[in-house]
C-alpha cells in the first residue's frame, strides 16, 4: 500500500498545481475524483484500437463519434443533433451539435468524413473497423484499393452537416449504429498530420472531442489525469461548468514503469479510489458480488499463425481448441463466461453452443491420430499479454495442450519502447506501446511473427458481420500489399474461399433471413478450420464506492462517468 499512497499523493499535489492553472473555472467546478481505469494505454486513435478492452473504455471517455448505444442497444445522440433518411434517394443526412475539441476548436463535419475516408478506409492502413463503413458506397472498393478515396459516399455537405450516400441494400439502422462504435470518432487533419505514424502517443499533439481530455500521463511515477473538455456539447465559454460533464478531473491509478499497482477492494471501502476497474484476480472472486459487471462486446481468444506449418493443418487447431476447458479458464478470471462460439452470446442473430465450454481432451486425441505430422516438431509459444487473467488462461491453456503431447512455452509481453525521430521537436523522442499491439500491427502488414497469440478481440458493432469481415480475403480491412497489388489477409493468414462465398451472400442478401443464414454459416466454417479459437466472452467489471452515484453503462459495455457525482467531494479537495 505504501506505493499507492505515495502515488496518491502525487495525486494530490497534482490537484493544487491543475487548481492554480485552471483558475477560470469557479470552485464549485465539480469533483475531482480518484478513480482506476484500468490497464495502461499507450496509444490514443480511436479509429486504430482491436486488442484492448481498457483502451476501448478510455477512448469513449475522451472521444465521441456521431451516434452513442445506450445499455439498451437504443440509438442515442452523440456530436449529432439529428438526421434523416431519404429512401428514394438511399441517402442520410445528419446535422451535427455544436460541440468542441478540447483545444476549442469546433468539431466539423469534414473531421468525420477524413477520419472514415482517409484513415480507416486508406487501403495501406490495416484496420479491420473498416467493415463499421461498408455500407456506405464505394467503401469496400476503397479499402480494397479498385475505388479511389474520393468515390466515398460520405462527404461533407455544409460545414456541420454529413451527407452519407448508402450502397444499394444498406440497412440504414445498422449503419447509423455502426457510427455509434468509437472506431468512427473523428480525427483532426491537421492533428494527424504532424506526425501521422506517432500523434496518438504523443501528448503535445492530441486532440479529443469526448466529455473529458487528457491532463497528464507519468508512466514512471504512475500519474495519469484526465478532465472535463469545456467545449463537450456547449461553448467552452459556458458559464455552467457542470451541465454536460458532472466531474472536473479524474486522477486515475496505473501502474508505474516496472512496477505493479496493487489496489484491493478494500481500497474503494476506505476511499483510497471511488471506481476500481482492475485488481487481482483473488480480490475479484473475494468480492465478486459488490462488482458492477456489464458485457463487454469482445470475445478473448487464440489466433494461430497458419504460415507455421504445424499450423497450416485444420485438424492440429481444431484438436487444441477442443482440448481447452473453457469453462474453468472463464473461472479463473473470474468476471468472464466460458465461450461457445466466436460472437458474444449477447449479439442477436446467431445460435448457441457452436463449440463446448468443457475439455475434450479424448476427441482432440482422436482427431490427432489421423495426423501425419511428417516429422514436424510439436513445440511451439503462446503469446499473451503480461496481465493477471491472460496469464492464468495461458498456463491452463498450456496444460490442457501437454497432454495431447505438445510442448508449449509462455512469452509475457508488456509495453515496447521504440526511440524515434520527432520533427516537431526537432529531437529523439521515446514512444511507448503495447507489445502485444505492435504483433498484430506486424501481422496485419503481412509479417507473422508469433505461433500462437492470445487477443481480446473486438466486434466492433453489435453486428456479427462486421467481426465475421475480418476473416475474409477482401473485406477484412487490411487492405492492399502495394508491393505485389494484392489484398492482405487477415494476422492468421487463414483463407477460405468458401468463407468470402458466404460471407458475399450475406453482404448481397436480400432478406434478413438470408443475412442470418449466410453468418450463421460462416462462423460456424470459422470454428470448424479454427485459424481462430475462442476462449472466453469479455466482461467488463468495477468496484464503485456507494458516494459515487450515476455509472452507466452503455450497449458496447463501457461504463459512462460522464454525469457521476461523489458526496460530499467538497472535503476531498481541501489543501
Amino acid at each position: 500500500m505504501k506505493k499507492i499512497l505515495s502515488i496518491f499523493l502525487v495525486l494530490a499535489m497534482c490537484t493544487s498545481a491543475l487548481l492554480s492553472l485552471t483558475s477560470c473555472e469557479p470552485k464549485d467546478a465539480g469533483a475531482e475524483i480518484s478513480v482506476n481505469l484500468g490497464n495502461n494505454v499507450y496509444d490514443f486513435d480511436p479509429t486504430d484500437y482491436y486488442e484492448d478492452t481498457n483502451a476501448d473504455q478510455l477512448m469513449s471517455l475522451l472521444y465521441e463519434p456521431l451516434f452513442r448505444l445506450g445499455s439498451n442497444g437504443k440509438l442515442e445522440y452523440g456530436i449529432a443533433k439529428s438526421y434523416e433518411i431519404d429512401e428514394d434517394q438511399n441517402k442520410i443526412v445528419i446535422q451535427l451539435r455544436e460541440s468542441y475539441w478540447s483545444d476549442e476548436i469546433r468539431v466539423k463535419a469534414a473531421d468525420f468524413i477524413y477520419s472514415w475516408r482517409d484513415v480507416i478506409l486508406e487501403p495501406n492502413n490495416p484496420n479491420p473497423a473498416a467493415a463499421l463503413l461498408y455500407d456506405i458506397e464505394n467503401a469496400v472498393e476503397i479499402k480494397s484499393g479498385t475505388k479511389s478515396i474520393y468515390e466515398f459516399g460520405a462527404t461533407a455537405t455544409d460545414v456541420y452537416e454529413i451527407t452519407i450516400q448508402c450502397r444499394e441494400g444498406a440497412n440504414y439502422d445498422r449503419l447509423l449504429a455502426n457510427l455509434a462504435a468509437i472506431n468512427t470518432s473523428p480525427l483532426r487533419e491537421d492533428i494527424v498530420s504532424q506526425a501521422k505514424t506517432y500523434w496518438s502517443k504523443s501528448l503535445s499533439i492530441i486532440v479529443s472531442n469526448g466529455p473529458f481530455k487528457i491532463n497528464s500521463i507519468n508512466y514512471e511515477t504512475g500519474e495519469f489525469s484526465i478532465s472535463r473538455n469545456l467545449g463537450y456539447h456547449q461553448p467552452s465559454s459556458a458559464k455552467n461548468y457542470t451541465s454536460k460533464v458532472t466531474p472536473s478531473i479524474l486522477y486515475t491509478f496505473i501502474s508505474a514503469d516496472g512496477e505493479s499497482l496493487n489496489l484491493t477492494y478494500s481500497d474503494v471501502e476506505d476511499k483510497t479510489v471511488f471506481y476500481l476497474a482492475n485488481t487481482s484476480l483473488e480480490d475479484r472472486a473475494e468480492n465478486e458480488a459488490n462488482a458492477t459487471v456489464a458485457n463487454d462486446l469482445s470475445t478473448y481468444s487464440y489466433v494461430f499463425n497458419v504460415k507455421n506449418p504445424l499450423f497450416a493443418i485444420p485438424e492440429v487447431r481444431k484438436a487444441l481448441s477442443l482440448a481447452l476447458n473453457r469453462e474453468e479458464m472463464a473461472k479463473a478470471v473470474v468476471f468472464a463466461t466460458a465461450a461457445n462460439g466466436f460472437i458474444p452470446t449477447v449479439m442477436s442473430g446467431l445460435e448457441n453452443d457452436r463449440i463446448s465450454t468443457g475439455e475434450n481432451i479424448d476427441e482432440a486425441k482422436e482427431l490427432l491420430k489421423n495426423v501425419n505430422f511428417n516429422g514436424l516438431s510439436k513445440v511451439f509459444t503462446l503469446t499473451i499479454n503480461d496481465d493477471a487473467a491472460s496469464v492464468a488462461m495461458a498456463e491452463l491453456a498450456k496444460a490442457s495442450w501437454r497432454e495431447l503431447g505438445f510442448t508449449v512455452s509462455i512469452n509475457k509481453l508488456s509495453a515496447k519502447k521504440t526511440t524515434i525521430y520527432d520533427s516537431i521537436s526537432d529531437d529523439n523522442i521515446e514512444i511507448v506501446d503495447s507489445a502485444i499491439q505492435v504483433l498484430l500491427k506486424e501481422a496485419a502488414y503481412g509479417n507473422c511473427n508469433f505461433d500462437v497469440i492470445g487477443i481480446n478481440w473486438q466486434m466492433y458493432s453489435n453486428d456479427p458481420f462486421v467481426a465475421l469481415c475480418s476473416f475474409t480475403s477482401h473485406m477484412n480491412g487490411n487492405g492492399v500489399d502495394c508491393t505485389k497489388g494484392t489484398n492482405r489477409l487477415n494476422i492468421s493468414g487463414w483463407w477460405s474461399a468458401e468463407y468470402d462465398v458466404l460471407m458475399n451472400a450475406a453482404y448481397n442478401a436480400k432478406t434478413e433471413e438470408d443475412r442470418e443464414n449466410a453468418i450463421n454459416k460462416a462462423e460456424e466454417l470459422l470454428l470448424e478450420s479454427a485459424p481462430i479459437i475462442p476462449v472466453v466472452y469479455n466482461t467488463s467489471f468495477a468496484f464503485v464506492n456507494e458516494d459515487l452515484k450515476n455509472v452507466r453503462v452503455d450497449g458496447f459495455g463501457n461504463f459512462v462517468l460522464t454525469k457521476i457525482k461523489l458526496k460530499d467531494y467538497e472535503k476531498y479537495l481541501e489543501q
